[in-house]
């Protein structure tokens, strides 16, 4: 009779939530049935691999029904076969074990490091390591025109300087990213917005700009606490649009202006 060989990927970092797998074909199928089963375990740290195979001789129809119904979300290495594994054991480096129960199951994937894992889990290590990134959210947002980059550009600068972490699309949207998401993601999550007026902001022909103006006066008008701050580049106030007249702006056209708009963001952010 022929015997069927079935090679699966699981995880290597999480292997204690892979033992189940293993365990339930243990329980499920026989060794008449189910003649081997072990895994393969490379521990080359660069390319950590847990392989499970499977040699089933009869009854393959059952099984890979039990397979469909009860563990569809196990990934099956198809082209992947047991030669594949053998031929490159010693370059790979392999550690291998096979299951007779599942008590052996237990005995051999535990969370810590042991003679067939070099490595201790994910778990243990986000213990020790935290495997959090270090990523900061944008508590400012720049709302500008893009025609105001240069100016722009020195603001931001500042801000980097002064440690304000601000959402600049210039460094927060990539290639192929959809900018409305994007934009709509940074407004979300900001503290504060940094309305950069100018003549090309309010002729802006895209219609963000207007937008994100919109945004925030409508924002604030629901919840006092939200700040925006006016920075105003180039345009007479009576031709200010009547609600940026209400607010008190920042003239750019000031000597102090950089100093006073770091400062009050700072005092701002620190409340």
């Amino acid at each position: 009779m022929d015997t069927k060989i079935y090679v699966f990927s699981l995880d290597y970092g999480s292997r204690n939530e892979e033992k189940a797998f293993i365990k339930a074909l243990l329980r499920e199928f026989d060794e008449d049935i189910m003649v081997g089963c072990g895994i393969f375990v490379n521990n080359n740290p660069y390319c950590l691999e847990l392989l499970l195979y499977v040699s089933v001789e009869k009854e393959i129809e059952r099984f890979e029904v039990f397979l469909k119904e009860k563990h569809s979300d196990k990934r099956r290495m198809f082209n992947y076969f047991i030669d594949d594994i053998l031929n490159t054991f010693s370059q790979r480096g392999y550690n291998s074990i096979t299951f007779s129960d599942e008590n052996m199951v237990d005995l051999i994937m535990t969370e810590d490091s042991n003679f067939i894992f070099l490595f201790p889990s994910r778990n243990i290590l986000q213990r020790i390591w935290s495997g959090v990134g270090m990523k900061k959210v944008s508590r400012v947002f720049l709302s500008h025109s893009s025609k105001d980059k240069k100016i722009v550009d020195e603001i931001f600068n500042n801000f980097q300087i002064n440690e304000i972490s601000a959402w600049y699309d210039k460094y927060q949207i990539e290639p192929g990213d959809s900018i409305t998401e994007k934009i709509n993601q940074g407004l979300d999550k900001c503290d504060i917005g940094i309305i950069c007026i100018s003549n090309n902001f309010l002729n802006s022909s895209s219609g963000w700009t207007k937008s994100e103006l919109n945004y925030f006066i409508q924002r604030r008008m629901r919840n006092p606490d939200k700040f925006f701050l006016i920075v105003n580049f180039d345009v007479p106030h009576d031709e200010l649009p009547p609600l940026v007249q209400e607010y008190r702006y920042i003239d750019f056209s000031e000597k102090d202006a950089m100093e006073v708009l770091v400062n009050v963001v700072k005092k701002r952010l620190d409340k």
